[in-house]
């Protein structure tokens, strides 16, 4: 019960509690958006160093997509580099790295680079469980690829980074899609200038979808602006969420402040939140457990249920949890 998880960025793919089993991944947290795919003759003149190397990423642009493997491949040596210390210090058999040390890695990795925590990562379970993180949001196919790779013969260090980059781009490719949710739900062009404060309302639609956990591919206008004129009561955190989000916007936006309104602006702006979201949101989680902490049974470090859910009743609207989901 004192665990709190916190994520980012996609809904299914991260594990959830309170505010933060929204995001995603939360995890779900996240998916921003894609680069451009890059010419044809720009692939066909990389040849990777190994056929390993080939080999994965090859795969991966057969079941993705070219772009996709573009944005998985721009952050594979950023992983690799955070991932060699402890990549080495792992049992290895031979150079690669067994299913359980996978997990491991990948799991600290995500930890410290953004503070989430990845359902399949966080816990023990068998080796499909690493790849079957990608099923959500990419389909079988890319889970079959990185299974057959987990069951077969445990990840080099190249294959692991692949694994991490390929989902860090997913996650920020459904921030973008969450995006031009929220243009959409009101009324918005992305292709036309925005006044500030149409992107300061499409920003705080975006956050309410992740904090909310609503499916931002199915949402109608009616449900969010009905949310909106609550979310106090059903969010008390909202106030704080703003602020934090508004100055991680001045930050990135300072760089080209001519262009703070234009959709693309909005998008790094939100990639950025992303990828800092599930650090910052450990204060709330820190908050959580303090809470918590009131209904402790004695020195058992247990809640009964009764007083989680008594506690609902009086107002801390966190604890919802079915037993089951506690177990």
């Amino acid at each position: 019960v004192y665990l709190c998880i916190t994520a980012s960025p996609p809904e299914a793919t991260m594990a959830p509690v309170a505010a933060a089993r929204a995001f995603a991944l939360a995890a779900s947290l996240s998916v921003a958006g894609l680069p451009a795919p890059a010419a044809a003759s720009a692939f066909l003149s990389y040849r990777p160093p190994t056929a390993l190397r080939g080999d994965l990423l090859d795969e991966l642009e057969r079941v993705l997509g070219e772009g996709r493997r573009v944005a998985a491949e721009g952050r594979v040596a950023q992983f690799e580099d955070a991932m060699r210390p402890i990549f080495r210090a792992l049992p290895l058999e031979g150079e690669r790295l067994p299913a359980s040390g996978a997990r491991y890695l990948l799991h600290r990795v995500f930890v410290e680079r953004h503070g989430w925590f990845v359902e399949g990562l966080a816990s023990p379970g068998n080796d499909s469980s690493l790849a079957s993180v990608f099923a959500a949001h990419s389909g079988d196919e890319v889970e079959d690829v990185f299974a057959r790779r987990f069951g077969e013969r445990g990840l080099s260090l190249h294959e692991a980074a692949v694994f991490a980059a390929t989902l860090e781009s997913l996650v920020h490719e459904e921030a973008l899609e969450r995006l031009q949710a929220s243009y959409r739900l009101l009324g918005l062009d992305a292709q036309e200038g925005a006044r500030e404060q149409d992107v300061e309302r499409a920003i705080d639609a975006y956050m309410l979808m992740l904090v909310l956990g609503l499916n931002h591919t199915s949402t109608e206008p009616e449900l969010v602006f009905r949310a909106w004129g609550n979310i106090d009561q059903i969010y008390p955190a909202w106030g704080a969420t703003q602020k934090w989000v508004r100055e991680v916007r001045k930050e990135v936006t300072s760089a080209d402040p001519m262009a703070r309104t234009t959709f693309a602006m909005t998008t790094q702006v939100l990639e950025e939140v992303a990828d800092r979201y599930g650090r910052w949101q450990d204060s709330e989680c820190l908050a959580l457990k303090e809470d918590l902490m009131k209904y402790e049974r004695g020195d058992t470090g247990r809640v009964l249920l009764k007083d989680f859910y008594g506690a609902a009743l009086n107002g801390s609207f966190q604890y919802t949890e079915s037993k089951e989901y506690l177990r």
